[in-house]
């Protein structure tokens, strides 16, 4: 009877209210009784409707049959009467109405305390930021004083000692000023729970993680246990959340808590008390400074020196009774009602366990129904239009564990389970079950915010490799969404070490694979620099060791062969790429095999513009502009401008500044080897033994020194723009500016190619110094105006130019008259004078005519007069038209000007 009386007691209280009803526990159902829709229970589209015109939520399913509300709740959750009227019960919960009121009320509370807090936090990162460029780091009296010297910390100038506490992510969150006469203050609007002062650089293996209260006692735990990472957490109110933080970062690691000894007569000793609860909370240890009066483990050292402090701290270790860390609670899974269906992983797979009691013998038993293969829920990432599910999996037959954010607008749609199959996640293909896998998987495990990338490089503090693996610490968990056709190629074969003393000996002395190396070594620094992305083309003949270099820059990253990419390409795949090698090396195989010279042309502004196509969206709108900043590599036979103009195709100054032609020059120095064929093949084996942790290390060293790698590109830029001449023009500044990127690279990774300053300037110098052989000093455009000034004097001079004054018949007729020319007897000039209309649509064709016109003046080819670019020279017909006036000297028997 209880069973029925509350099937009559919800069937009654949810009477006229089925649509907020059905919509509160997951299921959706069209609001007009006429719409066909599909039907939440069997998933056929189109077969079912709703009906709520009598109050009791009637529908009608052509798969599944007709009923009442709850047999729709009982269909859709797979249960018995009794366990639907219980789930509806607790959606009903009260007065619909006053609950939607009172979600509404908690909603903008929530966004009330949200935005307070962003405001809270932006105000105190401008006024920590403001204190912290100012700060100057040496020793502070308040340190100095208790005989813990050698560490410099940031000091205002009004001598307080500035102590930045970073949250689990390594963002700064809090910081405490400490006066010389140790009086203590949290600045404004810092964010302290759970933050925390490193006293250290985390080592490598983290094996235990000792947490104190105050800095000094931080700082001598420290001393007394250099082998462990030691943390200061302020105060011990913060113990227990900065213990708890560590425990999520370092699941395997003993936690110590150096407690403070507040021992007093007849007082709660709050040291001892807040630390052993800090310890009971992740199954952790206390050090309690064995006295009879109140100290904390900085006293100690002081009174007993730091030896038998040592000694008395490892002895002290005592275990709580341990509580394990508390898990985060799934909905699903916890606290659930026994005869309540729920999510389990057994058996190999999640499964949908229904539990039963059997009527004939009481006992329990579970019915088993396969969700999926294993899934971890990770987490919710968002990046700037949507939000995405974080999920994990190991797909079957593989060993390595696979991450993909799956959009929420996919959850439960087909696309979503195409993708999750797609990446080796087996699904049921009842549609009941599928149902009841996306809500689990909305509404169950962690619900950490991530970042979601749609490129890789530095993002979030930390950075992105295109395989997807992270380097570096990010301020938040991080995945890239994206994908380069290259991503199996980002493997590791031997150490740094043995590159260094392979690859990176034997280029050394050699400025072409030198230059190829820094090409390399510069892709990760050009975000840090803010520099614009550019690439080097190294062209010679055959057998000139072109694959070769390209083969020791690739070997930073990865087995050569699978990073190396082709020029064989449209504009927008190589487009593409570029945006998954965002602060990336792009190595590009030989231009002329295969590749198409209009999409070649196309990219080399493309590639380093950073900033892609506008594209609209089927759903309207446009698409996310994508944006990067790369380094390309490339090699040819011959150079990019030749290569372009064979078919007919025109070369802008833009495209030679960014992709730079410079000549291959030949190694010289085979350390050893017999000639220049043996020292090839003794590079070709080492970077097919020695790849891809150089290039680990060297992104790791910038991730903890970005400001220097910064300063180290501004110093080098100063040095070379010094080194130009005044005449040098402004791309050739800018080209200075880019082989500055290259010198700062190989000055800063010294460590990792043995090279000494002196021999990585020198080889940069020597590329640069080829690469103006090829471009020139002056400006190219310039140039290239004056020589098509000259190539259509050369070609028409004399064909399509009267000769004036001219009284003979034989200078007639003449086809598309350009102008006049005269030639002067004594100096033997031949003048020009050109229609205007011939000088703007033929010889200045695609340039602005009058800055053209403007360069022929300077270079002394156009009689310019104050106003204007025409002038009235010459009498013709009885009248005096308006002429441009071009001067040239054609070379006389094969000499050239001096």
């Amino acid at each position: 009877m209880r069973h029925l009386d509350l099937i009559r007691d919800v069937t009654s209280k949810a009477q006229g209210h089925w649509c907020e009803v059905l919509s509160s526990i997951g299921i959706n159902v069209p609001e007009n009784p006429r719409t066909h829709a599909p039907c939440p229970a069997c998933g056929g589209n189109d077969r079912f409707r709703f009906d709520d015109k009598d109050g009791r939520g009637p529908h009608l399913c052509n798969v599944c049959g007709a009923g009442d509300g709850l047999e729709l709740v009982r269909k859709v959750k797979q249960c018995s009467n009794y366990e639907a009227a219980q789930i509806v019960s607790e959606a009903l919960g009260g007065d619909t109405c006053s609950t939607r009121t009172t979600n509404q009320k908690m909603a903008f509370d929530r966004q009330q305390d949200e935005a307070e807090a962003v405001s809270r936090r932006q105000a105190f990162l401008t006024r920590y930021t403001g204190l912290r460029e100012n700060a100057i780091e040496h020793e502070h009296s308040y340190l100095t004083g208790k005989g813990l010297t050698g560490f410099p910390l940031p000091v205002l100038a009004d001598g307080r000692l500035l102590v930045s506490l970073v949250d689990g992510s390594g963002a700064v969150s809090a910081a405490q000023t400490i006066t010389p006469a140790g009086n203590k203050r949290l600045l404004a609007g810092s964010a302290k729970k759970g933050a925390f002062y490193p006293v250290q650089k985390p080592p490598e293996q983290i094996q235990a993680v000792i947490i104190a209260e105050g800095l000094a006692t931080a700082l001598s735990v420290h001393l007394m246990r250099p082998d462990a990472f030691t943390v200061a957490a302020i105060d011990a109110g913060n113990l227990k959340p900065v213990a708890e933080v560590m425990r999520r970062k370092y699941p395997e690691a003993q936690i110590i808590i150096a407690a403070d000894n507040d021992i007093k007569p007849d007082e709660p000793n709050t040291g001892k008390e807040k630390a052993e609860q800090a310890a009971k909370s992740v199954a952790g240890w206390v050090a309690l400074p064995p006295t009879e009066h109140k100290a904390d483990w900085d006293d100690y050292r002081q009174l007993n020196g730091l030896k038998y402090a040592t000694g008395a701290f490892n002895a002290s270790l005592y275990q709580c009774n341990s509580e394990p860390p508390a898990a985060i609670p799934n909905p699903m899974t916890v606290k659930r009602d026994p005869l309540k269906p729920y999510a389990d992983i057994r058996h190999g797979g999640l499964y949908w366990v229904e539990p039963k009691t059997d009527r004939d013998t009481g006992e329990q038993i579970e019915r088993e129904s396969w969700l999926c293969d294993p899934l971890t829920i990770a987490g919710i990432g968002e990046d700037d239009n949507e939000r995405y599910l974080i999920l994990k999996w190991t797909p079957e037959g593989s060993q390595t564990e696979r991450t993909e954010a799956l959009p929420m607008r996919d959850i439960g749609e087909r696309e979503g389970w195409a993708k999750l199959r797609a990446g080796g996640l087996s699904i049921t293909a009842r549609s009941g079950l599928r149902a009841i896998l996306a809500d689990y998987l909305q509404r169950s495990g962690k619900r950490d915010m991530w970042s979601i990338a749609g490129a890789t490089g530095w993002q979030c503090g930390a950075y992105i490799m295109p395989d997807g693996s992270v380097i570096g610490e990010p301020d938040k968990p991080v995945l890239f969404n994206g994908r380069s056709a290259a991503a199996k190629g980002y493997t590791v074969k031997g150490t740094a070490e043995s590159w260094r003393d392979s690859v990176g000996l034997l280029a050394s002395g050699n400025p072409s694979m030198m230059l190829g190396i820094a090409c390399a070594f510069a892709a990760p620094l050009i975000g840090l620099a803010n520099a614009d992305g550019f690439g080097v083309h190294l062209f010679g003949g055959s057998s000139a060791g072109k694959t070769t270099t390209g083969n020791a820059a690739t070997s930073i990253y990865g087995e050569p062969e699978g990073l190396k990419l082709t020029w064989y390409s449209t504009a927008l795949g190589l487009v593409n790429e570029a945006a998954a090698h965002n602060d990336g090396f792009m190595p590009l195989d030989e231009i002329g095999q295969g590749s198409n010279r209009k999409a070649v042309a196309d990219a080399a502004y493309a590639l380093f513009n950073g900033v892609g196509k506008i594209q609209g969206a089927k759903e309207g709108g446009n698409r996310d502009i994508k944006r990067w900043r790369a380094m390309a590599f490339s090699t040819g036979e011959i150079d990019l401008e030749s290569y372009i103009r064979a078919d007919g195709g025109k070369v802008n100054a833009g495209q030679l500044v960014r992709l730079l032609n410079v000549p291959i020059t030949k190694a010289t120095v085979f350390h050893g080897y017999a000639d220049g064929k043996a020292h090839a093949d003794a590079m070709r084996d080492a970077c097919q033994n020695h790849y891809g942790a150089v290039g680990r290390e060297w992104i790791k060293y910038l991730a903890s020194q970005k400001e220097a790698a910064a300063e180290a590109t501004r110093t080098a830029e100063r040095r070379w723009l010094s080194l130009l001449p005044s005449e040098a023009s402004e791309q050739v500044r800018r080209v200075s500016s880019r082989f500055a990127v290259l010198e700062a690279a190989l000055l800063l990774s010294h460590h990792l190619t043995g090279w000494t300053v002196q021999e990585s300037r020198d080889a940069l110098q020597h590329s640069f110094n080829a690469w103006v052989n090829e471009f020139g000093m002056q400006n190219r455009e310039a140039k290239a105006w004056i020589e098509q000034t000259e190539s259509f004097l050369q070609r028409y001079g004399y064909s399509r130019y009267m000769p004036h004054p001219s009284s003979d018949p034989r200078d007639l007729p003449i086809k598309d008259l350009a102008g006049y020319r005269v030639k002067n007897r004594m100096s033997e000039e031949i003048v020009f004078h050109t229609w205007p209309t011939v000088f703007k649509d033929e010889i200045a064709i695609g340039a602005n005519h009058i800055a053209f016109a403007q360069v022929l003046a300077d270079a002394g080819m156009l009689d310019k007069p104050k106003k204007g670019i025409t002038k009235k020279t010459l009498v013709v017909d009885g009248k005096q038209p308006h002429f441009i006036v071009l001067r040239y000297q054609p070379e006389i028997d094969g000499e050239s000007e001096e």
